[in-house]
């Protein structure tokens, strides 16, 4: 994914400590990247670029979460 594609509010799956998990970027870094929160920690994360943004997902009915078509 590229930096001019990310949207601040929205959730992407993002690689964090080997996993990849639901994300929702919450605002831009001073330093670079993004503020986001994991989705199933409710912990804060920093996303520094947007190559550890995979796809944009959004959560299902059933409760799991499922990638938005494009």
């Amino acid at each position: 994914m590229k930096a001019k594609d990310v949207s601040i509010g929205k959730t992407y799956a993002v690689k964090v400590s080997e996993r990849i998990c639901p994300v929702t970027l919450t605002g831009p870094c001073t330093y670079g990247g993004w503020y986001g929160r994991n989705e199933n920690t409710s912990r804060e994360v920093r996303v520094r670029t947007a190559a550890r943004l995979r796809f944009e997902v959004a959560k299902r009915e059933d409760g799991r979460w499922a990638r938005v078509s494009a």
